[in-house]
Parts: structure tokens; C-alpha cells; sequence
């Protein structure tokens, strides 16, 4: 966020999510490439997901990587998935400072973070979620916003076909991120 941010609008913040939700509830529906197996998509009504919370919704201050090194990240299945570690996340949460590596998917525009907390295997997906956070072009020490409520399952939640990337020992959270999606119940 910067000076000339409009400030936080709590009524269109939670319509944004909402309609969020309804788009990918209908990819995941509808669309050919939805991980929902083809069998299951008549009965899909939608994902399960946690009220919209702003507790949820936190200002970081994003710390470039000193080495923009690529990292291999272990997957569900197959080798390991390459990225590019280019930040930091700090902020706080439950009134503790906590940080979340950030990492550049090649392609992409936000910023890819995966994360695993207190809710995996009992409220979420057992493996972690992921957020991606738009702060492409942030610099040193730029304030950026990074919304748990958007939190997604990884495509492997929905079915064991695809690989997906396990968020890494640094970005396992203490905390319970009541937030975003929940454990697909398929």
C-alpha cells in the first residue's frame, strides 16, 4: 500500500471475495481444465470456504531476496518444482510477527506463496495452500497486502493426478489461518 492508497473499503473488499468465489466455483464447475473430476462436476455446488475475516487481511512489508536464487520445492509426486526466491513477507498475525517466503513462478505477474499452518489436516488441505500475492514489482521495504482470505487449495487437493508443489519448512505458519478455502470434501 502506498500513501495515495484509497483507504481500506471493508463493504467492497468483502463483495471483491465473494465475487471471487463465485468465479472460481464456476471454473471449477464448468471448465475443461477444472481438477474436479469429470465424474464428481454434477454434484460440485461450489468449494467450502471460511467467512471472509479482514483479521485476515494483513500489510507486509515485502524484503528482496539478497539472492535471487532458484530453489527446488519438494512435490506430492515427481521431482522436486523450481522457483525463483525473490522476497520476503513480514507482517503480523494473532499479534505476532511472522514472515512467509515469496517466490516468482515464470510467467506470472503476483508472486507465488505457499504456506502451511495450524488448520492443515482437520480444517484445510493436510499439505498446505497457496496465495498469490500481487507484489511483482515491489521494492525494499514496500508495503503490500496479502489477503489469507483468497488462500487456495493446490489442484492435487482435488485429485491425485496433478504434482504439486509443498510449501517449504520457512513458510510453516504457528498460527491457525482460519481463512480462505477449506478441505475439499469431494
Amino acid at each position: 500500500m502506498t500513501a495515495d492508497e484509497p483507504a481500506f473499503d471493508e463493504a467492497a473488499w468483502r463483495e471483491r471475495v465473494r465475487e471471487h468465489r463465485a468465479e472460481k466455483d464456476e471454473f471449477f464447475a464448468e471448465h475443461p481444465q477444472s481438477p474436479i473430476p469429470v465424474g464428481d462436476r454434477e454434484d460440485f455446488d461450489g468449494l467450502a470456504y471460511f467467512e471472509p475475516d479482514p483479521d485476515f487481511r494483513v500489510v507486509a512489508r515485502f524484503g528482496r531476496a539478497q539472492s535471487t536464487e532458484q530453489v527446488s520445492l519438494e512435490t506430492t509426486q515427481g521431482p522436486p518444482a523450481e522457483y525463483q526466491r525473490v522476497g520476503v513477507l513480514g507482517f503480523t498475525l494473532d499479534g505476532e510477527h511472522r514472515t512467509l517466503e515469496a517466490y516468482r513462478v515464470e510467467g506470472e505477474d503476483s508472486l507465488f506463496v505457499p504456506f502451511a499452518d495450524e488448520t492443515n489436516g482437520a480444517e484445510t488441505y493436510h499439505r498446505g495452500r497457496y496465495l498469490d500475492v500481487d507484489a511483482a514489482d515491489a521494492e525494499q521495504g514496500d508495503d503490500v497486502v496479502v489477503d489469507f482470505n483468497l488462500a487456495y487449495n493446490p489442484f492435487c487437493a482435488y485429485a491425485d493426478q496433478f504434482a504439486c508443489a509443498l510449501p517449504p519448512a520457512e513458510n510453516r505458519l504457528d498460527a491457525e489461518v482460519r481463512a480462505g478455502e477449506r478441505a475439499y470434501e469431494g
